[in-house]
C-alpha cells in the first residue's frame, strides 16, 4: 500500500487526512482548531500554524502506516501573508516584532490595505499595466503588493527585515522542505504574476521608487505548478514523525482550488463551488478569456496546462455567523437548545415557501470580491415589515450567497463560457441541505454535492499523488481516488419563474447599491 497526506488550512481550524493512493479510501483524519483564532484587525497568530502542523502531521502517521508513507501536499487560505527574515524565520517571532502589527500573519480577509490597492490600481490604469486583463481590471486589499505595501507605509523596520514574503501554503511547504518554492495558484491570483513574470518594474517603481527591486526580491524563488513536487521532506521531520527519508512534498495550493481535484470539474464548463467562511468558485476555461468583474483568470493556476478562473464572494459563514451572534432572537436560540439541534436547523425547519420571501439581502458583509471588485462595498437588506419573521431574514442571507455565485456564473456565460456542471463541497454545503436547495433553484441547474468530510484536504492528496508521481495527472487521480458519489439537488421546474423574479430582485438591487 502506499498512501499520501493531505493537509487544509482554514481561517479558524486545520485538518489532514491519509489516503490510500489506490483508491481514495480516508484512513485517518484530524482536525485542530487554532487556539488564537481569527485576531483584532484579520490577524493570526504564527504559533497556531506551526503547531497544527506538528500536530495534524504527528496524528494522521501512526505506526502502522509510516512506511506506506509517499507524499505530503498542503493547501492554505490566500492570501494569507507570513513574512520571514534572511534564518527563514517568521517575523512574527523574533521578540522586537511580537506586538508588531505589520510583522502579523495577515489573513486573506485582513482589508487594510484597501487604500494602497486603490493607488496601486490608478496607477496600473494609467500605465495600462497588462496584468489587469488578468485581474478583472482591479486590484484587492487582500492581495500580496498591497499587504506588502502597507508594511512598507507604516512600519519601515518591519518591511526592511523581511527577506521573503510566502503566502501560506508556501510557508507551510518552506517549513516541510527548507525549499523556497513558489506556486502558480498563489502567485498568480493574489501576486500579480502571470508565465511573464511579475508586473513590469515602471509600474512598481511609479508605485514607489525602488520598489521593482524590493518586490522582486521579496517574491523571489522556483516557480511550481500544482502537483509538481517541490522537494523531499526535511530530515528533521522524518526524524520526528518515523518516516521515510523518499517522502515527495508537493507544491503548495490554494485552499479553494482543491475541490476542484475532488471533485472531477476538471473539463471546460466545470464550476466548483467550495463554500465555507468564504465561498470560491472555480471554472475551467477553454482558453484565455478577458472577464470583467472577475478578478483572477491564471494558467496553471489550478490545474497544470490549464488556464482557470476565480471568483467568489468573501463573506459566506462568516455572514451567518454574524447574525447568529447579533440578530438572531434569543428565543429562537432557547428553543433550538431545547431540541438539542442547532438555530440554523430550527430556521431551517420553519422555511415554508422559500420562493415567496419578500426579504432581499445582499452578500457583503465583507466587501464585495467579485461583481464588482470593490471591498469598499456594503451590503442592504431589503423588503422587510411587521410581518418579517427570524427566519425570512436567514432565508434571505441564504439566497444572497447562491444569488452572488450566480453572478459570476452568468459574467462567465456573458463570456462565451457555457457552465455546463455545478459541482459542491465545504461544511456548508455538507450541513445545509436549505442552502444548496437554493442554489439549484436560484442557478438553474443541478447541483451536486460531493460527500466527502474534508473535501481541500482530499482534493490535496490527489495532488500530492501526482507530486509522488503515482499518476501522470490529476485527471487520472481523480479516476481512481476522486470523489464518484453526490447527493444531487434538483431546480423545482413550476417554481422557475417565481426564483427568477427573485434572482432579479436581487439583481436589480446590487446594481443599485454598486452604482452609489
Amino acid at each position: 500500500m502506499k498512501t499520501v497526506i493531505g493537509i487544509d488550512y482554514g481561517t479558524k481550524s486545520a485538518r489532514a487526512v491519509l489516503v490510500d493512493a489506490s483508491n481514495g479510501a480516508v484512513l485517518c483524519s484530524h482536525t485542530v482548531d487554532y487556539p488564537h483564532g481569527v485576531l483584532e484587525g484579520s490577524l493570526a497568530s504564527i504559533d497556531d500554524y506551526d503547531e497544527a502542523l506538528v500536530e495534524l502531521l504527528t496524528a494522521v502517521t501512526p505506526p502502522a502506516y509510516r512506511e506506506t508513507v509517499t507524499a505530503i501536499g498542503v493547501d492554505a487560505t490566500a492570501c494569507t501573508v507570513v513574512c520571514v527574515d534572511e534564518a527563514g524565520s517568521p517575523l512574527a517571532k523574533r521578540p522586537a516584532f511580537r506586538d508588531r502589527e505589520q510583522a502579523q500573519v495577515k489573513l486573506w480577509k485582513r482589508h487594510a490595505a484597501e487604500p494602497q490597492a486603490n493607488e496601486i490600481l490608478a496607477i496600473a490604469r494609467e500605465l495600462h499595466e497588462p496584468f489587469l486583463k488578468r485581474t478583472g481590471n482591479t486590484v484587492s486589499g487582500e492581495w500580496m503588493l498591497p499587504k506588502l505595501l502597507e508594511m512598507r507605509d507604516l512600519d519601515r523596520e518591519v518591511y526592511d527585515a523581511a527577506d521573503r514574503a510566502f503566502d501560506l501554503c508556501e510557508y507551510l511547504v518552506f517549513c516541510l522542505t527548507n525549499v523556497p518554492a513558489r506556486s502558480t495558484g498563489p502567485l498568480g491570483f493574489k501576486g500579480l504574476w502571470s508565465e511573464e513574470g511579475l508586473p513590469t518594474d515602471a509600474f512598481l517603481d511609479a508605485v514607489r521608487p525602488g520598489l521593482a527591486a524590493e518586490y522582486a526580491h521579496l517574491m523571489r524563488g522556483d516557480v511550481t505548478v500544482p502537483g509538481q513536487p517541490v522537494g523531499q521532506l526535511s530530515a528533521a521531520w522524518c526524524e520526528r514523525l518515523g518516516l521515510s527519508p523518499d517522502v515527495t512534498v508537493a507544491s503548495g495550493l490554494i485552499d479553494g482550488f482543491t475541490a476542484t481535484a475532488a471533485l472531477g470539474a476538471l473539463r471546460v464548463g466545470d464550476a466548483a463551488l467550495v463554500i465555507g467562511t468564504s465561498n470560491v468558485i472555480t471554472v475551467q476555461l477553454p482558453a484565455f478569456r478577458k472577464i470583467e468583474g472577475v478578478c483572477g483568470i491564471v494558467k496553471d493556476g489550478m490545474v497544470a496546462g490549464a488556464y482557470s478562473l476565480e471568483g467568489g464572494q468573501n463573506c459566506t459563514g462568516d455572514m451567518l455567523e454574524w447574525y447568529m451572534s447579533n440578530a438572531l432572537p434569543a428565543d429562537v436560540k432557547t428553543q433550538a437548545d431545547k431540541r438539542g439541534i442547532s438555530p440554523h436547523q430550527l430556521l431551517c425547519e420553519r422555511v415554508r415557501e422559500p420562493w415567496n420571501n419578500t426579504v432581499v439581502v445582499l452578500d457583503w458583509f465583507n466587501g464585495s470580491r467579485n461583481v464588482p471588485c470593490d471591498l469598499s462595498l456594503r451590503s442592504v437588506m431589503m423588503g422587510l415589515s411587521v410581518e418579517t419573521k427570524p427566519e425570512d431574514i436567514y432565508l434571505a442571507l441564504l439566497q444572497s450567497i447562491a444569488c452572488g455565485s450566480r453572478e459570476v456564473l452568468e459574467q462567465c456565460r456573458a463570456n462565451g463560457i457555457a457552465i455546463e456542471r455545478v459541482v459542491a463541497t465545504g461544511g456548508m454545503a455538507q450541513k445545509n441541505a436549505l442552502l444548496m436547495k437554493q442554489y439549484a433553484e436560484l442557478l438553474g441547474l443541478p447541483v451536486q454535492v460531493g460527500q466527502v468530510e474534508e473535501g481541500p484536504a482530499f482534493g490535496t492528496a490527489l495532488f500530492a499523488a501526482v507530486a509522488a508521481g503515482l499518476y501522470p495527472d490529476v485527471n487520472a487521480a481523480y479516476e481512481r481516488m476522486g470523489i464518484h458519489d453526490f447527493t444531487v439537488y434538483e431546480p423545482t421546474p413550476d417554481r422557475r419563474d417565481a426564483y427568477e423574479k427573485l434572482y432579479q430582485k436581487h439583481h436589480a438591487l446590487r446594481q443599485l447599491m454598486s452604482e452609489q
